[in-house]
């Protein structure tokens, strides 16, 4: 490019920019000095202003209210669930609840009679490991709630069902013994025990407890069954009937 197409091109660039000013010019004057348009720019004007003069105050209102927190440990866990077919683990029996929200709502709820609420619902979940989210009730709902913790490895082992053998063992009272017992028979002779296939496998006996305190003639008793594994401790399951019928016979040469 020669100096007279330099020249030319620049010639060109600023008449372009001349053009577009005086454009732009105008505009802003037809804009400025129109009546309608004026009053728009002037009320812009003055919002801005009065924004930027009360920016903290607008700021602290609207983000920064002064919000009150409410510490809630111990709060219930309820399980909703399909506790006939699953044995379920991995949820604790409380949690803590956080709330946070306008210091009157707080108050407000402090005063209500109905405590907060946290439900864990397993209704839709199948056998096997879960992750469950849990859900907080019974709490106004412009109140901010956080759960701790919110969510759970749940585990859902299904229950299986077996028949067992029972005895009947004799709880001796004050100033007897067993010698002066002579038979104690259960009505039935097996019961059926629900539970996980573990703890059935744990289940060394079951025995329908016989309290014979102040007996001292044949008598007949609805003893409750308990389930016990090796070490003589007692398993947790559901047993059907939860209870039988015994008859215990004293010894005939027995005074």
């Amino acid at each position: 490019m020669d100096r007279n197409d330099a020249r030319s091109f620049f010639d060109k660039v600023k008449k372009f920019g001349s053009a577009l000013f005086s454009r732009l010019s105008k505009l802003f004057d037809k804009i400025v000095y129109h009546k309608t348009s004026s009053v728009i720019v002037s009320l812009l004007v003055s919002i801005g202003i009065c924004v930027a003069v009360n920016f903290d105050d607008i700021r602290y209102t609207f983000f920064n209210s002064d919000m009150t927190t409410l510490n809630l440990p111990g709060v219930p866990v309820e399980v909703k669930a399909d506790m006939d077919t699953y044995e379920i683990s991995g949820i604790p029996s409380t949690v803590d609840l956080t709330l946070t929200g306008d210091p009157a709502d707080i108050q407000s709820f402090r005063n209500q009679s109905s405590n907060a609420v946290v439900v864990a619902d397993l209704r839709s979940f199948a056998e096997g490991d879960n992750v469950v989210s849990l859900q907080a009730s019974n709490v106004p709902s412009q109140i901010e709630v956080q759960i701790n913790p919110s969510t759970l490895n749940v585990d859902l082992e299904k229950k299986i069902t077996k028949s067992f053998p029972v005895d009947a063992e004799l709880l001796i009272g004050v100033g007897q013994k067993r010698s002066d017992f002579d038979t104690a028979t259960p009505a039935q002779t097996s019961v059926q025990i629900k539970a996980t296939l573990e703890k059935l496998q744990s289940i060394r006996k079951v025995e329908a407890i016989v309290d014979t305190t102040g007996k001292s003639a044949d008598f007949t008793i609805n003893a409750p069954l308990v389930a016990y594994d090796a070490n003589g401790s007692k398993v947790d399951a559901q047993i059907t009937p939860s209870s039988v019928e015994v008859s215990v016979t004293v010894k005939t040469n027995n005074n």
